[in-house]
């Protein structure tokens, strides 16, 4: 085996009991999707004649010990991890472990974390051999023809060995070409769905990637500026899932899907030309700034059932501050006018951002029950490696701080990370706590059931 994809657990049971604890009905999935990242991963091996395998081991159910047997057997050329944050230091404990059996093992991470503090993963976590930044399609071959020559790696755009300064990575401008996501290579039946599609499978897509907005809690992880895809390359995948697979819900998981404009004109109409809209459903996250009530009413005719919005806070002068750009009426009318078009509209409140008080979550909270979403959930501000928010907390602007760098508790449900002088971080706990009770989870079908009395 060339390659061996790793998405990283110690403790898969209570991983995956974390998993199913956010859904917001106890039978209807939620956020428990396939990895896509690694599915271009494994379509881009294929296509070039690398062997390459993905083990998932919360949604397989693998511990340690079976990983170590898997790479006993397969002797892996080099295995690569995939971490968020929050599973960086188990990424990291387990790469010791198979360097200390597996001496001659190279060992990588990619991901979210490495690749905004590249240098200091590899500083803290000795296991990893190098670390990725960026998207790694186009690095594959070349990681694999220069493996064991750590000056040849160095020299590889997006690639970060020890001592390394250079973390510039060459984003693919012309996604086309890519192959689609290779889920042949996935036992689907243990994904169930990112959104409560309710039908026999949803696939997660992708459209773009890139952000061209500048929220201080993000760190942009695939760079400044969106790169979209032809509309005619998205349908065909959307076709090809249909028939390959049986796909029958879309899950596009661009933090932005809906950007005004020509190519959003062309994917709607094209997307009924088709009769796609007959087929499959879909869902999406986009921003409050971004949509009318005429374009919401043409999402909904071409398929569009759920859409999420990132409100982050019921305070205007908070938005601006946070560089979110937009304003709470603005929060206010996305919501109307997607209940109006038949839209089941979600979103989140984030607790704890720059300048926040008790008074301003509490107006969040009472802005949440004013909305009447189907699920609105009340994340706690985490200053994430690579976002301004790190930044503007190391600096104590705002009187905030950082209480601690044990990733472990970069969870965006728990408290303990950092507080304010206005917020301390059991009082950011008490805020999450009253507004979870105060917004208790709701049932689809009866949600269902008044928007359509609401509905224009």
């Amino acid at each position: 085996m060339d390659i061996l994809f790793v998405n990283p657990s110690l403790e898969w049971k209570a991983d995956l009991q974390k998993k199913i604890s956010i859904r917001i009905e106890s039978n209807i999935p939620n956020q428990e999707s396939p990895h896509i990242g690694i599915a271009y991963l494994l379509a881009m091996a294929k296509k070039i004649g690398i062997s390459a395998h993905y083990i998932d081991m919360v949604m397989q159910g693998w511990d340690v010990e079976k990983l170590m047997d898997f790479i006993a057997e397969h002797r892996p050329a080099l295995v690569g991890f995939t971490a968020f944050t929050i599973q960086i230091k188990p990424a990291g404990k387990i790469a010791e472990k198979i360097k200390e059996r597996f001496p001659k093992t190279v060992v990588c991470v990619g991901g979210p974390h490495a690749g905004a503090v590249p240098g200091e993963t590899l500083e803290e976590f000795p296991g990893f051999d190098f670390a990725v930044c960026g998207e790694g399609e186009h690095l594959l071959r070349r990681l694999l023809d220069v493996l064991g020559d750590e000056k040849a790696l160095e020299k590889l755009p997006g690639v970060v060995t020890r001592g390394k300064k250079d973390y510039a990575w060459t984003p693919i401008e012309d996604l086309d070409p890519l192959p689609f996501p290779a889920w042949e290579e996935f036992d689907l039946t243990k994904y169930p769905g990112t959104y409560p599609h309710r039908t026999r499978q949803e696939l997660p897509m992708i459209v773009g990637r890139g952000c061209p907005f500048r929220c201080t809690f993000c760190c942009r992880a695939l760079g400044d500026d969106n790169r979209r895809r032809s509309v005619r390359s998205v349908l065909a995948e959307i076709e090809h899932n249909v028939e390959r697979f049986g796909c029958e819900s879309v899950a596009f998981m661009d933090e932005t899907f809906v950007l005004p404009g020509k190519w959003m004109d062309e994917f709607l109409s094209t997307y009924m030309k088709r009769g796609l809209h007959k087929k499959v459903s879909w869902s999406c996250s986009t921003r409050v700034s971004q949509i009318t009530p005429d374009f919401l009413r043409r999402m909904r005719e071409a398929g569009c059932y759920y859409i999420f919005y990132g409100m982050e806070s019921a305070d205007d002068a908070t938005l601006r501050l946070i560089k979110k750009g937009i304003t709470v009426q603005q929060i206010r009318n996305a919501v109307k006018w997607s209940q109006q078009a038949g839209i089941i509209p979600v979103g989140a409140f984030i607790i704890g951002l720059p300048g926040d008080t008790e008074e301003k979550i509490h107006r969040a909270i009472d802005l949440a029950r004013e909305l009447n979403l189907y699920s609105v959930t009340f994340p706690i501000a985490v200053p994430f490696p690579g976002t301004e928010l790190r930044d503007m907390a190391l600096k104590k602007e705002y009187g905030m701080r950082i209480l601690t760098n044990d990733w472990d508790l970069y969870g965006k449900q728990s408290g303990g990370v950092m507080e304010s002088d206005d917020l301390s971080w059991q009082k950011r706990n008490e805020l999450q706590k009253i507004a979870y009770q105060t917004h208790p989870k709701k049932k689809i079908a009866q949600y269902v059931e008044w928007l359509e009395k609401v509905k224009n």
